[in-house]
């Protein structure tokens, strides 16, 4: 509670600084007006130092927080209209603040912690591993920055898809800060402090504070109210000391709070043939058939829900980063970057959308990691080049307690599972470590000016340790007996007895070489091979001790990507950027969760199909014809398929489509810039932006309602920089503005249960934003 009451605090504090009057505020002199080729560079750190984006030879999108702010982007899932190849989905049968990250086809369904996701979060230099409490570090930011492809050599393991690294601001030696709030519909209320303070000549502070409130858009009949609210909080505290004129130490330290509601959903599509929709089965539980339920709920739409379960989402973040440089001399430097993370989740989600409890979920997830990396780098000549050594670890419980075609408690359904008196405990504590060297150089050729070779190598070794404690209310979920009999009290552990230990090692190298030519001002062409790894792990529900001994082994990737970066500048001043990148990926033993239909509680495994292969491009383009106007926008398109693909019980599923890999998605965006008398303010811009996203299959396990459909986007923007001379600034926003209906899969059991249910996409959804910078 005392807690809480901080966070309120801090927000009611945030809130009154934008009230406060602008005092002292400065006259800036007209400036001429610029020519439309003058384009700022774009830095990013997608080889762990700062270079410029058209130098990388990789594919690489950096998202600016003018970007961000305009959209009114708040919460991670709104990325994926942002970058070519990147989908963002809730995480299946989880909450909103558990996301799924997916890049050229490439995620991992799997939310345990006995599995890692296949593109990597990162806060700054720290991985999150586990995307509970994603959104939380979305605020005060540099940039964002979306790397495609494996990762391999500099920022380690289970980066085979790509990784989404958000850049906080690092505090300056000057002093200075905003104020912002921003009001909408939906009862959206968003206020946001940041102040950079120069303590001393070599000490820099930064303070950022967000709190984010709104009130929903999905109503639930029964409990008359919305359920899938917003209500969450977020500090970043940052310290900059330079004891020397050869070492910076900084101090990142970012909390997270939310107590909001769930994802909630609806039921789309029905199975006659489900467990529970026998008439035997409703009459013993007091149900309605899925058919009448499913044609009421059509009949509310998809913004009305009559679940009647009072769905919650609670997580709690604390991130740790403390970086040190130390110059050894002008051409050499060192760093190392120690970090710690703790993250408490707590939710619960309704996963059927029905007014009777076929399927609630609960889950609690305590996670505690430390990480140190170290680093030396510097120039040798024609070589630019880096090395070092890595180190992670982390501890968790995670429990995720279900309950399954239970008697439907009437129109209000209770607040937990473990109200109910049958409840299925899919319990793990595990311990997870990761150690790696590196090292990567680029040469640049002196016979050849422009010619650039960069390789680098890494070997990682991980090592999983669990132990499963799948149980019910009132005895243990899994038999000695491997060959899945029914269990005796010879063969079951019983509850004091109801623990399984079990360890596994992995190890691979991985690599990236690739052979770069700047040709032209500003032109840059490569080719690049890497190879990347994903380790392998357990799976947490079997029923038997031999399933759950059973391991799913690493997964590896060998791409190649081909690009040109260009930028084209004519004759009038006009300005066109293009960067293109297509890609060929093989994959070996990619891990896929497969859903058995044929126990109860509902059992999945995560298997390794045995190839697949992965191929398309990107296409991302600026065009400024005069300073006043400019276009942009990008295009990807992904082509994937399973070679090979043979389940347990020997079982071919090679024609199954990807998950959550849409073959097109693009964007096309416009925003003028007049001018303006200066007594007005210093811009004043319009923008709007069209998105759209082809359908995609939503589950690994696939069926013919796994489907999310496409749908588009048209998002418009208005903004006032420096209002009739102030410092305050004005921004408008109406995000889906055509109010396109459309939804993300919640859970797909369509061939068991007999049921897929979704969630809804946002809304039409406007607002203004008031800022003062001082």
């Amino acid at each position: 509670m005392a807690f809480n009451n901080t966070w309120r605090t801090l927000a009611l504090v945030t809130s009154a600084l934008c009230a406060m009057p602008a005092v002292a505020t400065a006259q800036s002199a007209p400036q001429s007006e610029p020519e439309a080729s003058n384009v700022d560079d774009i830095i990013v750190t997608a080889r762990r130092r700062e270079e410029r984006l058209q130098d990388v030879p990789l594919a690489v999108t950096a998202v600016s927080t003018e970007s961000l702010e305009r959209a009114n982007i708040t919460t991670v899932s709104g990325l994926r209209t942002q970058a070519p190849s990147l989908v963002i989905t809730p995480g299946v049968g989880a909450n909103k603040n558990t996301p799924t990250f997916a890049i050229r086809g490439q995620s991992q369904q799997e939310l345990t912690i006995l599995a890692d996701p296949s593109v990597s979060l990162y806060i700054g230099d720290i991985v999150a591993p586990r995307s509970q409490g994603a959104n939380g570090g979305l605020f005060d930011l540099a940039s964002v920055q979306v790397l495609k492809g494996p990762q391999g050599t500099l920022f380690g393991r289970n980066s085979t898809g790509g990784i989404v690294q958000l850049i906080p601001n690092a505090p300056t030696g000057t002093f200075g800060g905003s104020v912002g709030v921003t009001v909408g519909n939906f009862g959206t209320l968003n206020s946001e402090l940041a102040l950079n303070l120069p303590l001393t000549d070599t000490l820099w502070a930064r303070l950022a504070i967000v709190n984010n409130t709104d009130d929903g858009y999905l109503y639930d009949v029964n409990l008359g109210r919305n359920v899938n609210f917003t209500d969450n909080q977020g500090l970043r505290f940052s310290l900059r000391w330079l004891p020397s004129d050869t070492i910076t130490n900084t101090l990142v330290v970012d909390a997270f709070h939310a107590d909001e509601g769930g994802s909630g959903g609806y039921i789309r599509d029905v199975n006659p043939a489900g467990s529970f929709n026998s008439a035997p089965a409703r009459a013993s539980r007091n149900y309605p058939t899925l058919e009448s339920m499913l044609a009421d709920q059509q009949a509310r739409g998809n913004r009305r829900t009559a679940s009647g379960t009072p769905t919650f989402s609670k997580v709690d973040t604390l991130t740790i980063a403390n970086t040190t440089v130390f110059e050894l001399s002008d051409s050499v430097s060192i760093k190392n970057i120690l970090g710690y993370r703790d993250v408490s989740s707590h939710n619960y989600e309704d996963t059927d959308g029905l007014p009777i409890p076929l399927l609630e979920i609960e889950r609690q997830f305590e996670q505690e990691q430390w990480s140190n990396e170290f680093q030396i780098f510097g120039q040798t000549g024609a070589l630019n080049w880096i090395a070092g050594a890595y180190y992670f670890t982390e501890e968790g419980l995670d429990s995720g307690t279900s309950i399954t075609g239970a008697v439907d408690p009437g129109l209000i359904q209770p607040s937990s599972v473990f109200a109910y008196p049958s409840w299925a405990d899919t319990r793990v504590a595990a311990e997870n470590t990761s150690y790696a060297v590196f090292a990567q150089g680029t040469y640049a050729f002196a016979g050849v000016e422009g010619l650039s070779l960069t390789a680098g190598i890494r070997q990682n070794w991980d090592e999983r340790s669990v132990v499963v404690q799948n149980r019910t209310n009132a005895a243990c979920r899994f038999t000695t007996d491997g060959d899945n009999n029914p269990a005796t009290p010879e063969t079951n552990p019983g509850l004091a007895g109801c623990f399984l230990p079990l360890s596994a090692d992995y190890s691979e190298p991985t690599w990236n070489v690739s052979l770069d030519y700047k040709f032209g001002d500003g032109k840059l062409a490569y080719i690049a091979h890497r190879h990347g790894y994903r380790t392998g792990g357990f799976g947490a529900r079997a029923a038997t001790e031999a399933g759950l001994q059973r391991t799913f082994q690493p997964e590896t990737v060998d791409d190649v990507e081909v690009g040109v970066k260009a930028d084209w500048r004519f004759g009038n001043g006009a300005f066109l950027r293009t960067n293109l990148a297509v890609f060929y990926a093989d994959y070996q033993d990619i891990q896929r969760l497969l859903t058995d239909p044929t126990t109860i509680p509902i059992t999945t495994v995560t298997v390794n199909a045995q190839q697949a292969s992965i191929k398309g491009g990107e296409f991302e383009f600026l065009f400024r014809p005069v300073q006043s106007f400019e276009l942009s926008g990008f295009w990807s398109y992904t082509d994937a398929e399973f070679d090979e693909f043979i389940a347990p019980g020997n079982i071919d599923l090679s024609s199954s489509p990807f998950a959550r890999a849409p073959k097109n998605v693009y964007s096309l965006s416009a925003r003028y810039t007049p001018t303006i008398p200066a007594n007005l303010g210093s811009e004043l811009s319009f923008g709007a932006s069209w998105f759209h996203t082809d359908s995609y299959v939503d589950n690994d396990t696939f069926n013919v309602t796994a489907i999310s459909p496409e749908y588009e986007l048209l998002n418009l923007n208005m903004d006032w920089r420096n209002v009739y001379g102030t410092d305050a600034s004005l921004g408008f926003y109406i995000n889906n503005a055509l109010d396109e209906e459309y939804d993300f899969g919640l859970l797909n059991i369509y061939t068991s249960l007999g049921f897929n249910s979704r969630t809804p996409g946002d809304p039409r959804t406007y607002g203004v934003r008031l800022k003062y910078e001082f």
